[in-house]
């Protein structure tokens, strides 16, 4: 079977030939979209919030680029991470309807996601589950077991002490999230198959009426807020844009002049996200209710930049797709999984209990403990990520398969890249201390 193939051109090129199989923007917009939500959560140990002036961006409406928006609600870009996973699984699903590739069956596709989430997962529970003991922060056995057992077995999200208000990294609900829709999948894609759009149509309009008519009757909405189906407006965009972005590179003519248009576009994608963080601020007593009641929203303006800016000119795509971007879209797993508890106990080790004891002291400090806890964060989540969770999931995919000698496991696409999502947790400072 013939691949589009993008042709090697320098990265000013107006090639173009957009790779359907690896799309190339994939890997840095997830790196960099852990990268805001690293900053919120830094933010919230340090209050570090230098303010720049833009004067040339004005003619968009921004006059400065300033962490006060993401400070607040830095916890937004979780929903482009979700974007993002459904999007990579359901790219060789349109493929498939639209190529007649095979796809993987059940069981394969559970083994891959196995493969690719859990031994950073197990290993990030039982550390944390291991400080926790160590702090004594279970005031009983029983509440220590069924905190380990239900993150193990992802139904930690569905009780309050294990979810709320559980001393074990908060961050992973993201992660049952995703498993649950990984289990999900199999049956959805068959769904999809029959009519995309119908699907679309039908997974959007549940999410939304669970979002109205139940999760915001809630009150507070902490525990709705982020269950699986307040997020079935997310996944079914992410499938979507899936189709689309393979049907465009299959099938659509004058792609050139089209460039033109998606780069503009996903300028205008950005300039909405942006819109969407400012006015996030307006609810920031509850955060969390202004997500709930602008997810959907929200997720259309991740959707249009997605699209957008992977079937742009080659300049805007290069900026997503450079070797540093690319880095940090393949650590950000262990990224996410680690950087905002190793800033706590980097905060803590210093005397300081909270980021306003940080911010009292002097900006010196604060950029200090803010590089010390980037490049710390940097370093632990690539070295987790070379030396465990690659070598485990390339052992879990060949196990028990016989391999010709002298083979390598093959390098991964964007299909295979999916990702849990990083989380944001509102309460994570207290928790964690």
């Amino acid at each position: 079977m013939e691949q589009t193939q993008a042709k090697e051109h320098s990265w000013f090129s107006l090639d173009m030939d957009i790779d359907c199989r690896h799309v190339d923007v994939v890997d840095g917009i997830r790196g960099l979209t852990v990268l805001m939500v690293l900053w919120f959560h830094f933010w919230q140990q340090t209050w570090f919030m230098p303010t720049y002036p833009t004067p040339w961006l004005s003619f968009l409406g921004i006059t400065d680029l300033t962490p006060s928006h993401i400070r607040w609600v830095g916890y937004i870009f979780v929903d482009m991470m979700v974007l993002l996973s459904a999007f990579c699984l359901t790219l060789p699903v349109a493929r498939s309807m639209l190529l007649g590739e095979g796809v993987d069956d059940a069981c394969t596709f559970y083994k891959k996601r196995f493969a690719r989430i859990y031994p950073s997962y197990l290993l990030a529970v039982l550390i944390s589950f291991g400080f926790q003991l160590w702090w004594g922060h279970y005031p009983t056995v029983s509440y220590a077991v069924r905190d380990l057992v239900s993150h193990l077995t992802f139904t930690h999200m569905f009780r309050a002490d294990t979810y709320i208000y559980a001393p074990i990294n908060g961050v992973l609900w993201t992660v049952a999230l995703e498993v649950w829709f990984y289990a999900l999948f199999p049956v959805l894609t068959k769904l999809f198959r029959k009519s995309p759009l119908l699907f679309w149509g039908t997974l959007t309009g549940f999410g939304g009426w669970f979002i109205f008519q139940y999760a915001l009757k809630q009150q507070p909405v902490n525990m709705q807020v982020n269950q699986l189906p307040t997020f079935l407006p997310v996944f079914a965009n992410g499938m979507l844009a899936a189709y689309l972005f393979t049907w465009y590179c299959l099938k659509a003519p004058y792609k050139r002049l089209w460039g033109v248009f998606f780069t503009v576009l996903a300028v205008v994608g950005a300039v909405l996200i942006r819109n969407q963080i400012v006015s996030a601020q307006l609810y920031r007593e509850d955060k969390q209710l202004w997500q709930l009641e602008h997810r959907i929203v929200l997720s259309a303006c991740f959707t249009l930049f997605l699209l957008s800016a992977a079937l742009s000119l080659k300049p805007l795509r290069w900026l997503f797709s450079n070797p540093v971007v690319r880095f940090l879209g393949a650590i950000s797993y262990n990224l996410y999984l680690y950087h905002q508890r190793l800033m706590v106990l980097l905060r803590m080790s210093l005397g300081f209990q909270s980021g306003a004891d940080v911010a009292a002291a002097d900006t010196k400090m604060q950029i200090f403990l803010t590089l010390e806890g980037l490049g710390l964060s940097l370093l632990l989540a690539a070295v987790l990520t070379y030396l465990w969770e690659k070598p485990w999931h390339r052992w879990i995919l060949t196990w028990g398969e016989k391999q010709a000698e002298g083979s390598e496991p093959e390098e991964e696409s964007s299909d295979e890249a999916a990702e849990p999502a990083p989380e944001i947790h509102i309460e994570s400072e207290e928790r964690t201390q």
